[in-house]
């Protein structure tokens, strides 16, 4: 999977890392006017005087002859490719050379394309699409930019947006495995398993790769699982959510489900300060099916936008049952705001407990009573102290009590973070995680304070309780 994992970070500039051949660099198609510039520009490979010189002569020149688009747009190009040269620089180094660019070509495919380029390269996807669909307006036939998009849209889980510009970029390219393969995860995540079958199935007929073969055939197994599992459901769809519903279960838990799940997505968005611009998937599974695709002591599970819970779960109480809806749907907003980043298990799952027994018990302070008394005892009179960054390994263990733990530690430490600074560093830390930061930068701008400084905080809180 090596190539693929290359996808998620592409280098600056790229069309769409097309399987059989080099990254394509749009900067090299906007081309000075003049022939003699469109030399001496193949000819620069590094910042230095010579370029410097160049630009400052055609600044010159636009200011004595202002209506000449042809040296307008001359010094663009010079301009972007001082831009394309200083690429590792923080954005604000290039921000004026764009705007100065744009001053120049208003409304220009090229430079639309490279700005969105630009944003990619340091993660910042919403910027990005806007300039890349600024492009397209520009130029509709522009399908490197249209998967450009696309991969843009995916980044940001809006994955029928990025069907959409993958489906643009694949009329002519057909044979490009990779952007099939992912056309494929997003009908996956749409629940268009169909779909995902037919992409996955011309991927494989261009990929080469035995490791992309073997993860394109598991998305294959996977939509064929779930075509034979979903057959006969039944399906509700409102403003926020598509709702599908195992056999006639519909009859007994759609409206219930419904009415729960709007008081939720109210509670949690707003909590959390993110309002999703898709709809997220609930789907209840015969439970027999559910566990042939979710660990044994699992009450349901989050994947990207979809939410899948077993009927065994889906016909408790009330209570319980909203409860569960707010943990996993908690992790989908977590996904989405931190645009696909991953947040540490413990930042998902004590901020999805929290949201739980907010909803549940009217007080995140109010939780499970089987995790009450290993709070207590483990924790408390103890001092068992899981490091954060060990949760995830307790989660994976194959003891129970080793899994409530860790769910305790994590939950333990969004307590103390927002007993010490308030539920709006909640918003900060899942805010930084989406920029690309790591764990330790994310609890300092949420806290002020450094990664061990906190966690030794959260020891001190566990011993005041």
């Amino acid at each position: 999977m090596k190539r693929l994992l290359l996808i998620t970070a592409l280098f600056f500039f790229l069309t769409l890392y097309p399987a059989q051949s080099e990254p394509v660099i749009f900067f090299d198609q906007l081309k000075p006017v003049d022939l003699e510039l469109q030399e001496q520009i193949k000819k620069i490979k590094s910042l230095d005087s010579n370029l410097e010189n160049i630009i400052d002569n055609l600044r010159l020149k636009v200011k004595n002859d202002n209506s000449n688009n042809n040296l307008k747009i001359d010094l663009a190009s010079f301009l972007l490719k001082k831009v394309y040269l200083q690429r590792e620089l923080p954005y604000e180094n290039n921000e004026e050379l764009l705007l100065e660019a744009y001053d120049l070509i208003q409304d220009n495919f090229f430079l639309e394309t490279i700005w969105g380029d630009i944003y990619f390269h340091i993660d910042e996807f919403e910027r990005a699409i806007e300039h890349y669909e600024t492009a397209l307006i520009c130029n509709p036939n522009g399908v490197n930019t249209a998967g450009l998009c696309g991969w843009a849209y995916f980044k940001n889980q809006n994955y029928e947006k990025a069907l959409e510009k993958f489906d643009i970029y694949l009329n002519k390219n057909f044979d490009d495995y990779l952007i099939l393969f992912f056309a494929g995860k997003c009908s996956f995540q749409l629940e268009d398993y169909e779909k995902t079958v037919e992409y996955c199935e011309k991927a494989l007929e261009f990929c080469k790769d035995n490791d992309d073969i073997e993860d394109i055939e598991d998305l294959i197994r996977k939509a064929k699982e779930h075509l034979a599992s979903t057959e006969g459901f039944t399906k509700d769809e409102d403003s926020h959510f598509v709702l599908s519903f195992a056999g006639a279960s519909k009859d007994d838990l759609g409206d219930l489900t419904s009415e729960s799940l709007e008081d939720i997505y109210d509670e949690v968005t707003n909590f959390l300060n993110f309002d999703p611009d898709v709809k997220i998937n609930v789907i209840f599974y015969l439970t027999d099916d559910y566990y042939k695709r979710a660990e044994n002591w699992s009450a349901a599970q989050a994947c990207g936008i979809t939410i899948e819970v077993p009927l065994k779960y889906g016909y408790k109480d009330e209570v319980y049952v909203k409860g569960l809806l707010a943990h996993e749907f908690t992790h989908t907003i977590i996904n989405l705001k931190t645009k696909g980043f991953n947040a540490p298990t413990w930042v998902h799952e004590g901020l999805a407990q929290y949201l739980e027994y907010s909803i549940s018990f009217g007080s995140p302070e109010i939780i499970r009573s089987d995790y009450e008394k290993i709070l207590q005892k483990d924790f408390i009179e103890e001092e068992l102290f899981i490091p954060l960054n060990k949760v995830s390994t307790y989660m994976n263990s194959s003891e129970r009590r080793d899994i409530k733990r860790a769910y305790i530690a994590s939950y333990i430490a969004i307590r103390c973070m927002s007993d010490n600074y308030g539920e709006q560093s909640f918003d900060k830390l899942l805010t930084s995680i989406g920029k690309g930061n790591d764990i330790e930068r994310a609890v300092k701008d949420a806290t002020g304070i450094s990664y061990d400084k906190f966690q030794n905080e959260i020891k001190d809180w566990v011993k005041n309780q």
